[in-house]
């Protein structure tokens, strides 16, 4: 797989939705050709939503423990995309004739490297990708712990984390 290659105008896109969204995790896509990315997706994170509990795609015992959390707690359970908004970037993906190269997410408090719950997910996706036309993304996290955030991609593959190379362009 080919180096990813950022522009610096969707790099700075991906920080300011980070900036957007703390204290939640923002999420994304990011689409191109040949590790080249040239399309950013934002990605609603239904779990930063007040009445996140309500939305059809949390079973009846997720949705009670999301109701008795504070805002300030929903924050820290990571991400949940919202699958309306990530079929239609797939369908713009393929109308475009882009392929997905990147998911990225924030962590507003913690490092830009996968956590426990990042890796799990990122494990259980890897029979999920193909099932649905889609290759295996690059994970790339966006760390807001100091004033210069810290970005970082990865590879995870069968719940191994390996560094992947990129450049800002």
């Amino acid at each position: 797989m080919a180096d990813l290659v950022i522009p610096q105008h969707i790099l700075d896109d991906m920080i300011a939705h980070a900036r957007e969204l703390t204290p939640y995790e923002c999420c994304g896509l990011l689409a191109g050709t040949n590790g080249l990315v040239s399309r950013l997706y934002r990605i609603k994170n239904i779990v930063a939503l007040e009445g996140a509990q309500n939305l059809s795609s949390f079973d009846p015992a997720k949705a009670a423990h999301l109701e008795r959390l504070s805002p300030a707690e929903r924050a820290e359970i990571a991400f949940v995309m919202d699958m309306q908004e990530f079929s239609a970037a797939k369908k713009d993906m393929r109308h475009r004739g882009l392929d997905l190269q990147v998911v990225y997410h924030s962590h507003p408090h913690d490092p830009a490297r996968p956590s426990v719950t990042d890796i799990k997910i990122a494990t259980d996706y890897e029979d999920i990708w193909p099932k649905i036309n889609l290759p295996a993304p690059a994970y790339l996290l966006i760390s807001l712990m100091s004033p210069t955030p810290d970005i970082r991609s990865y590879w995870i593959k069968a719940g191994q984390v390996s560094t992947a190379p990129f450049t800002v362009r």
